[in-house]
């Protein structure tokens, strides 16, 4: 069972990768060209044979690209729901149909949702816009293409005006443009079905083009938003928020503003009756997603890819009027339902009542925030240091100078005594050491400012003072 679990997260990260994807975008383009290329060869000879053969190649290799993208899938309904359209593209027995072969173009609109996507993980308001622009025209094309290809197929052999597959192209690109057909009138009945295909093609896609431009000028159109929420099931290593109050847009600015956090997607999901995109003028929105549910139910938690997710925030949701206790009992339910579904992920709640805390720690949620203690203590701190609280203000944001950091000791220090681990950090990365993190009987146990002869150990992990990252043996937020 587990050597299943480990065969299916290998191969869960090997379709999700960059490479795949974007190896999988290029064969999808070359099976549309060798489509062309087997209409317009067909009779040819050797060179039909030869599109032929490399065709049933590409088939075959996508055909064990959507398997494993079944046997990896979470829930089957789902995966037939978003690749339905592709399970038809692949389908070998229609090649046996002259006109069903064109069904293959169909995955043309994954090569545009696999380029969209990528796209989105580069943070750049023009990779979101382009990337929605290549989406349309790509749609343009699959329309032109398969309208020219299914017509000469159609008419070619007793109709001049489409005695040739460049003749059927000029074509079909004129009739979706214009709106009515242009350099030749069909005879047949299939041929005039085809016609208003591509007239009622080139309609729909105007309007959808003229959507687009509109929402470049506009610099971010909501559909977008939405378009995005499609794509929730792909995300890996991302960032779930559940719940939202007045602190959550100042959350989202402070990861972003950490260059080590920057391009990780975040997805929050509260039963919003309004999403808050206004609050976050100052976000690049092309890596934030939206997804409206309740939290603390187990089919929302798997639509927003918490078994992919590396971290969880669970906030006090104020997105509707509750008690602080039904505030609290909800973030309890929630952090205990992530926690079984994914045991590996590092969570943090807050919590308005220090008691409720005990069912957190027993869940394995890692840190506990209570916000109203935490600013009693700032205040108090004050009063009695009159001013310290800069000092911690500075620390506890990305976006001004020092902050704390959080660093794996190097296998190279094991066994050194505090101080000179201390020192070398500040001589060698002008960083200061604050404590020592170390993991007890199951339980982590932080020792802030250890005796000066304390020695690091194994797994220890050195909580420190620097204005960035320091890379000390490959070190890891």
């Amino acid at each position: 069972m587990s050597h299943q679990k480990t065969l299916k997260s290998r191969l869960d990260r090997f379709i999700h990768a960059p490479q795949t994807e974007l190896v999988l975008t290029v064969l999808i383009l070359l099976a549309v060209i060798l489509v062309i290329a087997e209409v317009a060869l067909e009779g040819a000879g050797v060179k039909y044979e030869l599109v032929y053969l490399t065709q049933d190649l590409l088939t075959g290799i996508f055909i064990t690209e959507l398997a494993i993208r079944y046997f990896v899938a979470r829930k089957k309904r789902r995966f037939f729901r978003n690749y339905w359209v592709d399970i038809i593209a692949v389908i070998p027995f229609f090649r046996a149909f002259r006109l069903l072969r064109l069904l293959r173009m169909l995955r043309l609109l994954r090569a545009a949702i696999l380029l969209n996507r990528n796209l989105h993980r580069v943070s750049s308001p023009f990779a979101a816009s382009l990337g929605a622009q290549i989406g349309v025209f790509l749609s343009v094309g699959l329309i032109i293409l398969i309208g020219a290809l299914a017509i000469y197929l159609l008419e070619g052999r007793n109709n001049q005006a489409f005695a040739s597959v460049t003749d059927a192209l000029w074509w079909s690109f004129f009739t979706l443009v214009s709106g009515e057909p242009i350099g030749g009138e069909p005879q047949t009945t299939a041929g005039r079905f085809i016609t208003l295909i591509v007239i009622i093609g080139g309609l729909t896609m105007f309007a959808v083009f003229t959507g687009v431009v509109s929402a470049v000028m506009m610099q971010r159109l909501k559909i977008v938003m939405d378009v995005k929420n499609l794509e929730l099931d792909e995300l890996r290593n991302h960032i779930v928020i559940c719940g939202w109050n007045r602190s959550g847009h100042l959350i989202i600015e402070e990861l972003h503003a950490d260059p080590s956090m920057r391009h990780y997607p975040i997805v929050v999901v509260a039963e919003f009756t309004e999403t808050p995109e206004h609050e976050l003028k100052r976000i690049d929105l092309s890596q934030l997603y939206f997804k409206i549910g309740d939290y603390t139910i187990i089919d929302v938690l798997e639509s927003v890819g918490i078994y992919h997710a590396a971290r969880a925030i669970l906030l006090a949701d104020a997105t509707h009027p509750r008690s602080d206790q039904d505030r609290d009992a909800r973030t309890v339910l929630a952090a205990l339902t992530i926690e079984k579904l994914h045991p590996g992920i590092y969570t943090c709640a807050q919590l308005l009542d220090r008691k409720n805390n005990v069912q957190l720690r027993v869940a394995g949620v890692e840190d506990v925030i209570v916000a109203a203690e935490l600013a009693s203590h700032l205040i108090a701190t004050s009063v009695r240091n009159q001013g310290s609280v800069d000092v911690l203000a500075e620390l506890l944001t990305v976006q001004i100078g020092n902050q704390f950091y959080n660093i794996p000791l190097p296998e190279q220090w094991l066994g050194m005594a505090f101080w000179e681990v201390s020192q070398l950090l500040k001589d060698e990365f002008d960083t200061i050491l604050l404590a020592i993190e170390r993991q007890a009987n199951g339980n982590r146990e932080t020792i802030v400012n250890p005796p000066k002869n304390q020695p690091v150990m194994l797994g220890d992990n050195l909580v420190v003072i620097a204005r960035s990252l320091p890379q000390v043996g490959g070190g890891k937020r």
